[in-house]
């Protein structure tokens, strides 16, 4: 085989290896200390090859008796989509919430949409907002 046919023939194969990699393994690197507008904090320990997500999230929202305790993340990520859930709750707070952010990584950031669920006044209640995280 001719150099030139070899070079041609290696670099086809290590295009069609980078486009042929599952969404998983082309996600771009989340893991790490991420700090939103209002100061509080998602760290994303993990992205398995399956896209799960783990980590935990801590809220600096002022009165909220959950506020600076790091609670555990569940969540996914599909190329640029994240999205994570926190149940308020452990063996020593009960915030009786959940939240779930969904969104995407882009330019060094992350965006999210989130909702949460809580009761006020005895009603079920839903809020939703938006947040921007930079790497810290």
């Amino acid at each position: 085989m001719s150099q030139p046919l070899a070079s041609i023939l290696g670099l086809s194969l290590a295009v069609f290896c980078a486009v042929a990699q599952p969404a998983s393994a082309q996600s771009p690197p989340v893991t790490g200390t991420w700090v939103n507008d209002h100061g509080s904090t998602l760290v994303i320990q993990s992205i398995g090859a399956d896209g799960s997500v783990t980590g935990t999230y801590s809220s600096s929202t002022p009165g909220y008796k959950c506020a600076g305790v790091a609670f555990p993340i569940v969540g996914w990520m599909d190329g640029q989509r994240i999205s994570y859930t926190v149940l308020w709750k452990n063996a020593s707070v009960d915030c009786n919430s959940i939240t779930s952010w969904t969104g995407y990584f882009n330019a060094g950031r992350i965006g999210v949409e989130w909702a949460v669920t809580f009761d006020e006044y005895g009603a079920p209640t839903i809020r939703t907002g938006s947040d921007s995280y930079t790497r810290q």
